[in-house]
């Protein structure tokens, strides 16, 4: 038979399962919505779009991308400041450019901004360890949350004409990521919530350039009109929280933005394609940093499993007999 632990007897050990299970149904979800991509539209709507990347977009993916790490590691600090922690630019830099690649590559697209709000290295400092983890996770929440407030406000704004009621969705979806954020802006002066603002706008820019790109590339015919709005929806739509790196997504995104303007939307989920595979190599920076920051912790942690080395027990002294 099994009884039931009395409360506090113990850590609650269906967290980590509850966690996984999660987990698992956002890799459902992205496998889930790229099988019916490719039912719907085929397997060589993807196929194209890595024949049609020239070596030049992956450049320019990485400057592109590099640039919105630079922007969101400078939010990140005026946030950081206000709530007692120091972050030098480089570290700042690290820790967010390791965040995107594991944001890619992990479900949720959450993981690598816990680890980086949690994370105890040396690179930050805070003038007591009281509530250091909660400030963290504060100063963590209120950026993203600032740059997810200005991505749906761009695809809002972007829908209106066509789908006021989606667009109003969005919006609504805008001013409840800017509410939750006040709560941790309000230590920051007018002007550095407006720096806050202007450098997530210029981040958004930055990921919207890299998808107007992508358009110009691979759906050459496009009009420009149309560019800017299909870069807003997509991007809005890969920032709902329910798969792997914005995948499937993104792609049911685009080819509705395309739709909405006349467009074919097998182009669109092409582009958000080629936008997902030139978004995730520009965060291969971030894969060397989460190694070289990982190995040292795992020397650590098998010198510490192995417990201390054992010492020689001490010889008894030598007795010499009468000569």
């Amino acid at each position: 038979m099994s009884g039931c632990a009395p409360a506090g007897s113990g850590p609650d050990r269906s967290v980590p399962w509850r966690s996984l299970a999660v987990g698992a149904l956002q890799v459902l979800v992205t496998v889930s919505l790229l099988g019916l991509i490719a039912a719907w539209w085929g397997m060589e709507t993807f196929s194209s779009a890595l024949r049609g990347l020239p070596w030049w977009t992956f450049l320019a993916a990485g400057a592109l991308g590099g640039s919105g790490v630079l922007v969101q590691a400078q939010r990140w600090r005026i946030v950081a400041r206000h709530h007692a922690i120091e972050v030098r630019f480089g570290a700042a830099v690290a820790r967010c450019w390791q965040a995107a690649f594991l944001n890619s590559v992990l479900p949720g697209g959450l993981a690598g901004d816990a680890l980086r709000a949690a994370d105890d290295s040396t690179d930050a400092s805070v003038p007591t360890r009281r509530r250091a983890l909660a400030r963290g996770f504060a100063s963590m929440a209120a950026e993203r949350l600032a740059g997810t407030a200005v991505v749906f406000s761009a695809g809002g704004i972007a829908l209106l004409p066509y789908v006021p009621m989606a667009g109003l969705g969005c919006l609504g979806a805008a001013l409840i990521a800017a509410g939750i954020a006040s709560r941790w802006l309000r230590r920051l002066a007018a002007a550095e919530i407006l720096r806050v603002v202007m450098l997530s706008v210029l981040g958004w820019m930055c990921f919207a350039s890299l998808f107007m790109l992508c358009v110009m590339v691979l759906a050459p015919t496009t009009p420009t009109a149309v560019l800017p709005t299909s870069a807003a929806v997509a991007l809005a739509g890969m920032s709902v929280p329910v798969g792997v790196g914005g995948w499937g997504a993104r792609e049911m995104a685009a080819a509705w933005s395309f739709t909405l303007s006349g467009l074919s939307a097998a182009e669109g989920v092409r582009v958000a394609v080629g936008y997902g595979v030139l978004a995730l190599v520009s965060t291969t920076p971030g894969a060397v940093i989460a190694s070289l920051r990982l190995i040292p912790r795992l020397r650590r942690a098998r010198l510490f499993a192995a417990g201390p080395r054992p010492q020689n027990p001490p010889q008894p002294p030598t007795v010499e007999g009468p000569t």
